[in-house]
């Protein structure tokens, strides 16, 4: 029996060997929740490290990452306006307004101005002035308007700087934030520049404050409206008035076009710079004046501008970095009265070349009658500068027309001309 108790105790003495393998098994999957926890724990916190490192990183490369990530420029299109006379005319009573249509107009007048003060900005021109051991900054203040935003760049139509190039250019926006500027593209014919600013370098804040300008059409101007003059319409300070528009039905010659003007009965002078705006709130005018090259027009107590309708075509161009092309004929519409009166073909009458401009190279006259371009025909100014328009500085033009011969009799002319940009 005790041989029997012998032989069984190892089966006895084993099980609690198997048994205490199964105990630790178990164990161990008892003690395995708190490393988990532990596990969970430390995830969290490297991933918070993670989240922080994350953030500041994306923060401090944005503004790198996104000029590289946002591509090119939107290109900038402005709709141009059709040539129509305005509906109606504004009569008597309509410019006698009865007093207690007064206070309503004032409203819509304030209204208006305010809509458009919101795009409205100071340009600031600063130029060192003095010798090695003495300088000091001089600051031409100019008034602009935003014009586009292109996705990169907010541009800022204005008169062009009087002084020199690579100068230190500021913009200063409605909420009077203050923005390092460029000035982008430059029409030297009509005195108009582009500046932008780097629309990264522009806060959300400011953006509440500020807005692209809405442009109308100042071929339904009619005389006896009234225009808000704003920017700096009277010289170097800001300021907003209101007046009474005189529209012409002449224009004003510059090379390669004509150019509708509109003047505002306002006390003032024509240094000043800023934009003319009606009662909607759009803009229908930008002052300047270099629209009388002949200084008719000055202190005669108005306000003159381009009207907008006629210069769209150039801004759209100014706004996408594009020169103004260019080729230095100074004409003008042939009239029924000339057809009939001097027998001067239709056409474009060449009243003036400018010096070393393509035209002159090219052997233009004046006298001349330009009648096609590349075999588009021209009968007006406008057509002649809407083909122009279209053409870039290099390309080869193909003018025919008419030339007066020694027997009085016109007869046909032919000119090519490289288009160039004016300097």
């Amino acid at each position: 029996m005790d041989e029997q108790k012998n032989q069984e105790q190892p089966e006895l003495n084993e099980a609690p060997e198997e048994y205490s393998f199964l105990q630790e098994v178990i164990k161990d999957e008892a003690g395995s929740p708190k490393r988990l926890k532990a596990k969970i724990l430390r995830m969290i916190g490297l991933g918070f490290i993670f989240g922080i490192v994350a953030c500041f990183s994306f923060c401090l490369l944005y503004p790198v990452i996104s000029e590289h990530l946002s591509g090119n420029p939107e290109e900038v299109t402005i709709p141009k306006d059709t040539e129509e006379e305005p509906e109606g005319e504004v009569t008597e009573a309509e410019k006698e307004k009865p007093e207690e249509e007064f206070a309503v107009m004032m409203d819509q007048l304030d209204e208006a101005a305010r809509k458009v003060r919101k795009s409205v900005a100071e340009i600031r021109v600063i130029s060192p002035e003095g010798n090695s051991e003495k300088t000091v900054d001089s600051v031409e203040k100019l008034s602009g308007v935003i014009m586009a935003d292109n996705g990169q760049e907010l541009l800022i139509l204005g008169k062009a700087p009087g002084g020199k190039n690579g100068e230190k250019i500021e913009i200063v926006l409605a909420d009077e934030t203050v923005h390092p500027a460029a000035l982008k593209m430059e029409d030297v014919n009509l005195d108009l520049c582009v500046y932008s600013i780097n629309r990264a370098d522009i806060s959300e804040k400011t953006w509440e404050k500020i807005s692209v300008a809405a442009l109308g059409s100042s071929y339904a101007v009619q005389t006896g409206n009234i225009g808000i003059l704003l920017g700096k319409p009277f010289g170097t300070e800001d300021a907003v008035s209101y007046g009474k528009i005189i529209s012409y039905e002449e224009k004003t010659k510059k090379a390669d076009g004509e150019y509708g003007f509109i003047g505002v009965e306002a006390a003032g002078f024509s240094g000043g710079s800023g934009v003319i705006a009606n009662l909607e709130g759009q803009i229908i005018g930008v002052i300047s004046h270099s629209i009388f090259s002949d200084g008719a027009g000055a202190n005669d107590g108005r306000i003159y501008g381009y009207g907008i309708s006629d210069i769209k075509g150039i801004l759209e161009l100014l706004s996408n970095g594009s020169s103004i092309p260019y080729v230095g004929i100074l004409g003008t519409d042939v009239t029924e009265e000339m057809s009939e009166q001097r027998g001067i073909p239709s056409g474009v009458y060449v009243d003036e070349i400018e010096a070393d401009s393509p035209a002159m190279e090219a052997g233009v006259q004046c006298g001349d009658v330009i009648t096609s371009i590349n075999g588009e025909s021209v009968s007006r100014m406008q057509f002649y500068n809407n083909q122009l328009m279209d053409q870039k500085e290099g390309d080869t033009l193909q003018l025919q027309g008419f030339r007066k011969g020694a027997g009085r009799e016109y007869v046909d002319i032919s000119f090519t001309v490289t288009v160039g940009t004016k300097k």
